[in-house]
């Protein structure tokens, strides 16, 4: 019988309003609308590197922990990293975080935007009317608050999120043009690199399951080696070959070395209680992941060396390339967004992933699995990521890309590391 965590989910739905502190929870008699925002706007400053790192350490330090904690972020007038305290033990650990952060006093932690973030979208708001048309959920840390991005509103579902939450706890993000969809090179042989060999995966009793991409090359504990790719692509575990079909690859243990279940979207790992994105873990048990990655045009591929381990957690304003055997190499990614909840076309609900966004051409269904990385100055990649789905998939216009931050994937399966030839 197959075992999932993703109950907690559920759970999540049913209990988010009566764990909350009293100052979290609506206030008596007939409850207000919530605020209606129009989209976001893609178009985002990048962050001198000090304060980049100094958000890092932030955000490290309200995830280890989120009950003394709101969401950091960074205030755009003054440039410094804001740390929210909800408790005295919050106060205390925030002094030690140096001059480049902020604290302030907010009144909801982490804990409870996080609850709301994912109580909001997928499977633990099935029963708020409209639903479906929930796309996508994040932290607006600014705001001590949870941005609920929709297609369309109704007044029953305003009012059902409005009851449950309180209508200061979230606004709605109208954006009727949200569609994010989850994407579904040629032959790589023996040779395991990352950047989208194209991959076709086994898995009973389902039979094949052709047309996603290989990711990050990485070791395993015990000197084994591995590869990152999308929970998506096996979200029953199975058998990896090359594109040719011939090639055997490796195998994803199901439920511990993926967390994608089928219809619903992203789950917790074993003894874990945050969401990592869509990942899956390839052993390679009789060969090597090399320390390449492809890049360049479908017809016209070349390879860069791994250079280096992104250094911190993706923030808003990278610039970022990917690459996926359907599409190709694609840059002028820039972050937009980090730790969103997205909803995708077929009801699957993807938690925890980073948002980038161009112009141009997009990703297709098939790119899956692929990295995203940025290319250094000595022609060399640092991988950031792995790659989920995005918008308007196999087109060309307005393109947005999801991934899961290669932090997650470290936090998701200890003991791995890129391989990246110093």
């Amino acid at each position: 019988m197959r075992r999932r965590t993703i109950g907690l989910a559920t759970a999540l739905a049913l209990t988010v309003v009566t764990t909350m502190p009293a100052a979290a929870l609506a206030s008596a008699g007939p409850p207000r609308g919530p605020l209606l925002l129009s989209p976001q706007s893609t178009d985002v400053k990048t962050l001198p590197e000090p304060t980049a790192l100094a958000l890092d350490r932030a955000r490290k330090l309200a995830e280890q922990h989120p009950d003394d904690f709101g969401e950091p972020w960074v205030d755009p007038e003054t440039g410094q990293v804001v740390l929210g305290t909800v408790t005295g033990t919050g106060n205390r650990l925030a002094a030690d975080q140096g001059k480049d952060v902020v604290q302030r006093p907010v009144t909801r932690s982490k804990a409870v935007l996080e609850k709301i973030k994912d109580g909001a979208i997928g499977e633990p708001a099935a029963d708020v009317p409209d639903a479906k048309a929930i796309r996508m959920t994040r932290i607006d840390a600014e705001h001590n608050r949870v941005i609920v991005t929709v297609n369309k509103t109704t007044d029953a579902m305003l009012q059902a999120l409005t009851a449950r939450y309180g209508a200061d706890a979230f606004a709605v993000e109208v954006d009727p043009a949200f569609n994010p969809t989850k994407s579904s090179r040629s032959d790589d042989g023996p040779d395991n690199w990352g950047g989208a060999a194209e991959m076709t995966i086994r898995q009973s009793p389902d039979g094949n399951v052709v047309g996603c991409s290989s990711g990050i090359p990485v070791w395993l504990p015990g000197d084994k080696s591995g590869m990152l790719t999308a929970g998506h692509c096996a979200p029953k575990g199975g058998f990896f070959f090359n594109g040719n079909d011939t090639d055997y690859m490796g195998w994803v243990s199901e439920n511990t070395r993926e967390n994608w279940y089928d219809g619903r979207g992203s789950t917790l790992l074993p003894g874990q209680s945050e969401f990592r994105g869509d990942l899956a873990l390839i052993e390679i048990p009789n060969g090597t992941s090399g320390y390449y990655i492809y890049r360049g045009s479908v017809s016209n591929p070349y390879t860069s060396i791994i250079g280096q381990l992104a250094p911190r957690r993706t923030a808003p304003g990278d610039s970022y390339c990917n690459s996926g055997y359907k599409r190709g190499e694609l840059c002028g990614w820039k972050v937009y967004n980090y730790g969103v909840n997205i909803n995708y076309s077929g009801g699957e609900t993807v938690r925890n992933v980073v948002a980038g966004s161009k112009d141009g051409t997009c990703t297709g269904h098939g790119d899956s699995g692929g990295p995203t990385y940025y290319v250094m100055s000595n022609g060399r990649v640092q991988v950031k990521g792995i790659h989920s789905g995005g918008s308007n998939l196999d087109g060309s216009g307005d393109c947005r890309e999801y991934f899961t931050d290669v932090w997650d994937a470290l936090d998701a399966f200890p003991g791995i590391f890129p391989r990246v030839l110093p």
